[in-house]
């Protein structure tokens, strides 16, 4: 049976996940791989909230018959990221995050664990890092926590916290991260206005708004604002900025009901900060909303050069009932393929009209050969598809046998 999540995690309040223990036998600093031997890892969150990770010898493996974690997999809580030859469990619960590796044999044992108290939004680094930002998600204070994450260690190497409160004078109107990217020595981190004056996690209209940083200093230089488009990202995805081949930025904006926004006047559309810039570029705007596609984008996801595969939801279905459904499995949002510096759109042909990714953005697709690998819910059914890029072809693959999504996959070697 398919659960909404949104529903009990909003209404406690609670969007750290659930972290399970786990045995570890290696638990060395993962290296540099000396070989070119891999294997492919996923996290798997079945429908029951239990959250798995399973280890696969091939990719074939996605695209077959049924996938179940149940007596296979490792029972392991936390939002999961590929980075720098792990997959790292990011969890604020009491038993840590931990970073997974495969070792000499090739197999996917647990190293280091790492004490996280908050984590809200996330990116990835150029130099093989991740960011992580934590806050207090009733607003209880407005200072976050800006972090850089080394897998290479399972470590922070950087820490500074930063006011996010709009006007100093009133620290109840906050600027809320929806993620992270870095492009040579610059963090950007794309925020939208909550008022949390009654405790409760009020979405306030604005601009597009960026908050741009020193890298790796985590220094605050300044924010910048765009009045083309709304809001950038969603609540706790961090798809709505991507760093593409060249090192430009370009933010994604919904100005959607389903991403939880009220809507303005403004178009849904697609921002770009050049490499080396830190000011939106005043000659570039790709408007989604009125282009081909006719509809707003919810997510975006990097393919590769300049390209990006995204969600969207048609502007004729975009409703006020249809309010924070990323969060959900109606079968409402459509896919297509960008390719940002042309402004080409290329619709996906052969994925069925799906429901929104969750709260599971960075990372859930998996790009290899020209093709990509992401998990979709559509209808009474949850498989892998394949995306061929050149083409936006998309075929079935494996079947999620007891649950919704794949969260996050990734590829190790050793």
């Amino acid at each position: 049976m398919f659960v909404n999540k949104f529903q009990k995690c909003f209404a406690l309040a609670l969007l750290s996940l659930t972290t399970f223990s786990c045995s570890s036998d290696d638990a060395k600093t993962p290296e540099e791989p000396g070989t070119t031997n891999s294997k492919y890892v996923t996290s798997y969150w079945l429908d029951d909230y239990t959250q798995y990770i399973l280890d696969f010898n091939s990719i074939d493996k996605l695209m077959t018959g049924e996938i179940s974690a149940k007596g296979v997999g490792i029972e392991q809580g936390g939002s999961c990221f590929p980075v720098q030859n792990t997959f790292f469990a990011l969890s604020t619960d009491d038993e840590g995050a931990v970073s997974f590796h495969l070792n000499n044999a090739g197999k996917l044992v647990s190293g280091g664990k790492l004490a996280f108290e908050s984590s809200y939004a996330v990116g990835y680094t150029d130099d093989k890092k991740m960011i992580n930002i934590g806050a207090t998600w009733d607003g209880s204070s407005s200072d976050y926590e800006l972090m850089i994450y080394n897998p290479a260690t399972v470590s922070i190497d950087g820490r500074k916290f930063n006011d996010f409160s709009v006007d100093p004078a009133n620290k109840k109107i906050l600027y809320w991260p929806t993620g992270a990217a870095v492009s040579g020595d610059k963090l950007f981190v794309p925020v939208y206005i909550k008022d949390v004056t009654d405790g409760s996690n009020k979405v306030l209209s604005s601009d597009a708004i960026v908050r741009v940083y020193k890298y790796p200093s985590l220094e605050y230089v300044t924010t910048i604002k765009d009045a083309r488009t709304a809001a950038i990202g969603m609540y706790y995805t961090n798809t709505g900025i991507v760093q593409t081949e060249s090192g430009d930025i370009y933010t994604f904006s919904s100005n959607a009901h389903a991403g939880g926004y009220p809507p303005t006047a403004v178009t849904s559309g697609v921002l770009r900060i050049k490499k080396g810039d830190a000011k939106f570029d005043p000659g570039y705007f790709f408007d989604l909303e009125t282009s081909t596609l006719k509809g707003k984008v919810l997510a975006a996801y990097p393919l590769g050069g300049e390209k990006v595969f995204i969600s969207y939801i048609p502007n004729s279905v975009d409703s006020k009932d249809n309010f924070y459904s990323f969060l959900g499995t109606k079968t409402i949002f459509k896919s297509a393929i960008l390719d940002l510096a042309a402004k080409t759109i290329l619709p996906v042909a052969g994925l069925p009209d799906h429901g929104g990714d969750e709260f599971f953005g960075l990372g859930s697709l998996f790009v290899e050969n020209g093709k990509a690998y992401k998990s979709f819910v559509t209808g009474t059914e949850a498989r892998v598809y394949q995306i061929d890029i050149a083409t936006g072809t998309a075929k079935s693959g494996a079947l999620l046998k007891e649950g919704l999504y794949l969260p996050a996959i990734g590829k190790l070697t050793f």
